[in-house]
């Protein structure tokens, strides 16, 4: 964790999106360290849990954080959040983005499009996993199953608290077509986690090739790197925030 030593430098303020079945608790461990560190975060709030809520709706909730900050801003979106983090940081001020294990949209295809053309998206792990499944469309973890897909590598008393703290989700945002319309034109980090038994590497590995000043790279941990690995992605994110071509 060399990045988090003795280090103030010109502070940047990381706006953090979590992903599905997720709220803010998730960003607790990796903010206080970032604090530490002599970095700021905001962590936003998705209500997820309520039907009806598209991407325009979340980035609304982004923005709205962003208006409260000042100064530099790192969009850093989780799993599900790939499909709203770059539409902030098209739309808002934004000096960097990361994709976190996330979603990677495509303009006017829809998430659920993409995984129809390519199932490998997805680990066949989740693929096969016993959600609950309502008839409205909205899903949840069993908590032994989160364990599995998504805590796998954390320490056993996190994973089972993390996998307690799940709730019911709703999927509207990924059954609308991308309003990306083109990548945001600041430097993009997209981190694949080696151990993710949810979301596969080697899809996001492709789109950092395909997307002008994207970089790849991967922790080795599960599918929440912030509970599982927090010291090595806050490190990982203060050495993306202190590049030098973040004006």
């Amino acid at each position: 964790m060399q990045a988090l030593m003795g280090r103030v430098t010109h502070v940047r303020t990381f706006l953090l999106i979590h992903g599905a079945w997720h709220g803010g608790w998730c960003w607790k461990p990796l903010a206080q360290l970032l604090e530490a560190a002599g970095y700021a975060s905001e962590i936003i709030e998705l209500p997820g849990d309520q039907p009806g809520r598209f991407i325009g709706d979340d980035a609304a909730i982004a923005f709205e954080a962003i208006n409260r900050i000042e100064g530099d801003v790192i969009v850093v979106g989780h799993s599900l959040a790939g499909l709203v983090a770059p539409f902030v940081a098209s739309h808002a001020r934004a000096c960097g983005l990361v994709m976190l294990a996330a979603l990677l949209p495509e303009f006017d295809v829809s998430a659920a499009e993409q995984r129809e053309r390519n199932p490998e998206i997805y680990t066949q792990a989740y693929r096969e996993a016993e959600l609950i499944r309502h008839e409205d469309g909205s899903t949840e973890v069993p908590p032994q199953v989160g364990i599995d897909l998504m805590f796998n590598t954390c320490t056993p008393d996190m994973a089972e608290l993390a996998a307690s703290r799940l709730r019911r989700q709703y999927w509207e945002t990924f059954g609308e077509p991308s309003p990306v319309w083109s990548w945001p034109d600041v430097p993009t980090l997209i981190v694949g986690c080696t151990a993710d038994r949810l979301t596969s590497c080697e899809p996001m590995r492709a789109a950092a090739e395909r997307i002008q000043g994207a970089e790849y790279l991967e922790l080795d941990c599960d599918h929440t790197p912030m509970l599982s690995a927090p010291e090595s992605l806050a490190d990982l994110l203060i050495t993306f925030a202190d590049r030098g071509d973040l004006l």
